[in-house]
């Protein structure tokens, strides 16, 4: 396995930047009963965090209680998608704080707390987005997705998730994993991104040869560059040994 993945679609149409708008019409609708939940990123957005902090607690379990779409005829429980209602969110975040709610606004603490929160999701954000945007364009510019080199694996990149489970690379899943997935995608480096819940080892299992790979190589290299490094401190050593040793005198006749 060399670490290529053909290219599915554009990767400027497959990552669709933060829609920060968007995830607060969610949080309005659900104040307005219509539906009365959010997607994860919403919910993320509302917490105040990134959203991979935020399926990191839910993961753990110490993060809010998600419910998940009633199953479909012919699905199963792995396909269905988490969403959280607000009060589920509220809950949460009282739990965080230990702040109480005082005549329907928070505490001061709780209000700094969740400006810490803000700020913090944003820089997770920007640098996040920055990670794929590299990964995009170098994707754009070799004509695949390639994990070849130590920065291959340090970008993040856009990964298809159903329900719970990630399917795949964005860019590399088939069509109809990816209209299933539609915009619920993971930003996430490989190695975090293996670290994860998937639908299955065999969806799995090409990433993981193409993260083994690169590590090999970078092995590869390092014991070349330390035989390089042994071979030079040897000819040091040996050109040390001989270094101001002249050539010895002849003895007079007379043995002076």
């Amino acid at each position: 396995m060399d670490g290529s993945f053909s290219l599915q679609r554009d990767p400027l149409t497959a990552s669709p930047p933060p829609d920060e708008a968007g995830w607060q019409r969610e949080i309005d609708n659900a104040r307005a009963g219509h539906p009365p939940t959010v997607s994860t990123k919403a919910a993320a957005y509302y917490v105040g965090v990134h959203y991979k902090t935020f399926l990191a607690w839910v993961r753990d379990g110490i993060g809010p209680q998600p419910i998940r779409n009633p199953v479909k005829p012919g699905t199963t429980a792995l396909n269905q998608r988490m969403r959280f209602s607000l009060s589920a969110l509220e809950e949460f975040q009282q739990s965080r704080s230990g702040d109480v709610l005082t005549r329907g606004a928070r505490t001061d603490a709780m209000a700094a707390h969740r400006e810490v929160d803000r700020l913090q999701a944003a820089i997770e954000r920007k640098v996040a987005d920055d990670l794929v945007a590299r990964a995009r364009d170098k994707a754009k510019r070799v004509g695949v997705l390639n994990f070849a080199s130590l920065d291959d694996l340090i970008d993040a990149h856009p990964w298809a998730r159903i329900g719970d489970r990630l399917v795949g690379h964005a860019w590399a899943v088939d069509d109809a994993a990816f209209q299933e997935a539609g915009d619920d995608l993971v930003e996430a480096t490989l190695e975090e991104a293996l670290a994860m819940p998937w639908v299955n080892e065999a969806a799995r299992a090409p990433y993981v040869n193409a993260f083994l790979g690169v590590i090999r190589r970078i092995e590869t290299a390092l014991e070349a560059a330390r035989t390089r490094q042994r071979a030079l401190d040897l000819d040091d050593r040996l050109s040390g040994a001989t270094e101001g040793k002249g050539p010895r005198p002849f003895a007079k006749e007379d043995g002076s």
